[in-house]
């Protein structure tokens, strides 16, 4: 599906038919299954929706099983979060307490046996009670709306902390949760995955020769390269600097090595411009290492021998793939 207003469209029907939530991470993660980004998230939901509608809970499970659960550095909403429940705890204390004495004056009031004087103190304790309740509950109304607004806060936070500022791709800790998990589905299903490590070479040119701007500009066209490139095979992440990383779920060392070097081929007979002046400054190429999954590998082998075959393609003079070899 490619067209904006029909992706919107299907997005907001799923939002609508489970009653989910609007927040940002929601719709990032659907907009990746309308849009068949990652065929395990689309195969996972369509198996998901032959039992009815896609719930919350629905999310939540699919994207523990794909991308990890992750934390996230949100100190200050959790704080606010933590103070708003604090004063909510101070209201149901406060309602306590203005239910034992309503109860303890119409216990009082039923000792005195001037009629006049128990339905006075009756009705002094009854508007007593229900100016503290209307009180409280207008409170409480504020801290619900407060805390909305904190969720909204801290979903808006979640994305945040699993993006790169500056292309907007997933980040290093992003990959990590997702690596992790897909590891772990991959070995329990005995299904295929590689590793692809990218850096983009003689980077330092650009940002001395033109400026960091023009820098930034080179690290924006790779990351919506890839985006684009690697769309329903991979998952994209920057993982710092000039270096970004492929996770290929299903796709064996030789079939990722593969799509790597159509890739570097891709981009790297490219002439790049600069959006504003529309000047020249060359070829971007790229040296790249591949790596598939070992039995019983974790995630940081799978890291470390990427990025060994990485320097290997950097040693043996860059613009080229080179998939890790066991020794022989």
């Amino acid at each position: 599906m490619t067209d904006t207003n029909a992706i919107f469209d299907h997005i907001r029907t799923l939002l609508t038919e489970g009653g989910i939530a609007p927040t940002p991470s929601n719709y990032e993660f659907l907009y990746r299954y309308v849009t068949g980004a990652d065929p395990q998230l689309v195969a996972a939901l369509d198996v998901a929706r032959t039992k009815g509608a896609v719930t919350n809970r629905t999310l939540g499970t699919i994207r523990r099983e794909l991308y990890g659960t992750g934390r996230v550095g949100v100190g200050r909403v959790l704080e606010d979060t933590e103070a708003q429940l604090a004063r909510m705890n101070d209201y149901i204390e406060r309602q306590d307490a203005g239910t034992r004495d309503y109860q303890e004056r119409l216990d009082a009031s039923r000792s005195d046996l001037n009629a006049s004087t128990m339905l006075a103190e009756m009705i002094a304790a009854t508007n007593a009670m229900l100016a503290t309740t209307e009180q409280l509950q207008s409170e409480l109304s504020a801290s619900s709306r407060e805390i909305e607004l904190l969720k909204t806060d801290l979903e808006i936070a979640r994305v945040d902390a699993r993006s790169d500022a500056l292309t907007g791709i997933a980040n290093r800790k992003a990959c990590c949760d997702y690596l992790d998990a897909q590891i772990e589905r991959a070995i329990a299903d005995r299904h295929p995955l590689s590793l692809i490590f990218l850096d983009i070479d003689h980077f330092k040119k650009f940002n001395d020769n033109y400026g960091h701007r023009i820098g930034d500009e080179v690290l924006r066209l790779v990351s919506a390269s890839l985006e684009s490139f690697f769309h329903g095979r991979g998952f994209v992440a920057r993982w710092g600097g000039e270096e970004f990383v492929i996770v290929m779920p299903l796709h064996g060392a030789e079939e990722a090595t593969a799509f790597a070097e159509r890739f570097r081929v891709h981009l790297g007979t490219r002439t790049v411009r600069t959006r504003q002046s529309g000047r020249e400054i060359g070829r971007v190429t790229m040296s790249l290492g591949v790596t598939g999954l070992l039995a019983d590998d974790t995630a940081q082998n799978l890291i470390d021998r990427a990025d060994a075959a990485l320097y290997d393609a950097k040693a043996d003079g860059r613009d080229r793939v080179v998939c890790w070899k066991a020794a022989a």
